[in-house]
């Protein structure tokens, strides 16, 4: 290949393969100077700008952003690439071919000014010129550079001018629980949130609701080109590592909760009456329009969860949100204490998170000290080997459910989601109806009414939306 197919290739191996792991790696150690064609450089700086702002890659939208007389060339360089797999590849070749260049230029260079050196002195000081820039030009090809702030603050001011254009409504992802969201400002891309509880508080079925609220939000994209309008639709995905419960148990856990019936009621559907039924029939059709995986598997090292995940992003780029189902049931690696094992862990899942550009949702159990108190509202320090979880998450839910320990409590029928940590934003508390084991919405000043009957916890701040601050 010569430069100008691999430049070519480059180009279309981003196009093609969207904002993969693969793709954010290119962008941050590849040199924007590295294209000697002007569009393909233009091209790839727009890739970058977008993939930075937006989050995505999208064909269209950069082949829009060039021009009319461009968007041909850039859909045509998209079709002509060999392989998007081989991506990172290309852009090593490129880089290599770039460095040659400069090589040979900088010599060239350096050549002609000692020639036209009036002195000794200023043919060392050249030389020196020369070493320092040669040892820039060894800098390994997949290197990450170092960039100026004043390269983000163009993307950051698109960033503000599409927050001003949607007003109230933020453009980070939704749990699908209104007031949840209005605590947390929503989930961001590079987000950890841990969420934590007592068995039987529910944090299965709350992660399945928070889910199917995410998987239930479409993304629209709308461009004008020459040749008209294009208006296409694209589910969110969600990914779910069941390390608790098979795969069965989460489609079971699933349909109840889409069919708005009781998980003992499809366990014993020789009892259900037409209704039920009908029920199940929605629940299924509402099931099926969703982009939800399941990975069925009891024992898996993070490494493996960060593996699936990469590989899941890449084939299906709309993922959205991971699930992880739950933290202390991840393998361990061998270390000197647990706390450094969880550490690694809870690191590992952020990490993951930030490289991805996809947040990352992990269930949590809570120690026993809970029990042992009169108010058993948990907080952070409730959490097991809570140092690190407390220092990576960049939100942490908690779930309390007065039923499980009064059922003839005023508070019994709800369930409390307690924002205790939020890197964000504030703390709060949200309130649902616990109905057939679903968390359902409910009137939030009643049921902090009820609840706080039962808390010797000072009253609290409540905001304009209902939620408890």
């Amino acid at each position: 290949m010569v430069d100008c197919d691999i430049e070519a290739s480059v180009i279309g191996g981003l196009l093609l393969s969207g904002y993969t792991p693969d793709a954010a790696d290119v962008l941050a150690t590849l040199d924007d100077n590295a294209f000697s064609a002007s569009l393909y450089r233009e091209t790839f700086r727009e890739i970058r700008r977008q993939a930075k702002t937006r989050g995505l890659i999208d064909s269209l939208m950069i082949g829009e952003a060039m021009g009319e007389g461009n968007f041909s060339t850039v859909m045509d360089t998209a079709r002509r690439c060999p392989s998007a797999a081989n991506l990172k590849g290309y852009a090593k070749i490129l880089a290599n071919y770039y460095r040659v260049r400069r090589f040979t230029a900088l010599l060239g260079d350096g050549l002609e000014k000692i020639k036209k050196s009036p002195n000794h002195e200023r043919a060392l000081s050249v030389i020196q010129e020369v070493s320092i820039a040669l040892r820039e030009i060894e800098q390994s090809a997949d290197e990450i550079r170092p960039m100026p702030i004043g390269e983000f603050l163009d993307p950051y001011a698109e960033l503000l001018e599409k927050r001003l254009k949607n007003g109230e409504a933020s453009d980070s992802l939704k749990t699908g629980i209104d007031e949840l969201d209005e605590i947390l400002g929503g989930i961001n891309p590079v987000d950890l949130v841990v969420v934590a509880a007592r068995p039987g508080m529910g944090k299965t079925e709350f992660a399945l609701k928070v889910a199917q609220g995410v998987a239930e939000q479409n993304t629209f994209r709308q461009i004008d080109t020459e040749n008209g309008e294009i208006r296409e639709t694209e589910r969110k995905g969600v990914l779910i590592f069941s390390m608790e419960m098979d795969a069965m148990q989460i489609v079971e856990r699933s349909l109840a909760e889409a069919s708005h019936l009781p998980v003992s009621t499809l366990r014993k559907p020789c009892r259900m009456d037409n209704e039920g039924w009908a029920r199940v029939s929605e629940g299924v059709k509402r099931l099926q329009a969703l982009d939800v995986w399941v990975v069925d598997a009891s024992s898996l090292t993070v490494e493996q969860i960060q593996a699936i995940s990469y590989r899941h992003k890449l084939t299906h780029p709309a993922l959205s949100l991971i699930m992880v189902d739950y933290l202390g049931l991840i393998d361990k690696p061998r270390t000197e204490r647990n706390d450094l094992a969880i550490a690694h862990i809870s690191g590992s899942l952020k990490r993951m998170a930030k490289s991805l550009k996809t947040p990352v949702m992990s269930l949590s159990q809570l120690s026993r000290n809970v029990e042992q108190r009169t108010n058993k509202r948990p907080v952070n320090a409730d959490l097991r080997d809570s140092g690190s979880i407390e220092q990576d998450a960049d939100s942490i839910i908690m779930l309390y459910r007065d039923g499980e320990y009064n059922k003839n409590s005023p508070a019994a029928q709800y369930a409390e989601i307690i924002v205790t940590k939020n890197r964000f934003g504030k703390h709060g508390t949200v309130y649902q109806e616990f109905i057939h084991g679903h968390f359902m919405p409910t009137n939030q000043l009643r049921a902090a009414s009820a609840c706080q009957i039962n808390t010797d916890v000072p009253a609290t701040k409540r905001y304009a939306g209902g939620a408890v601050v």
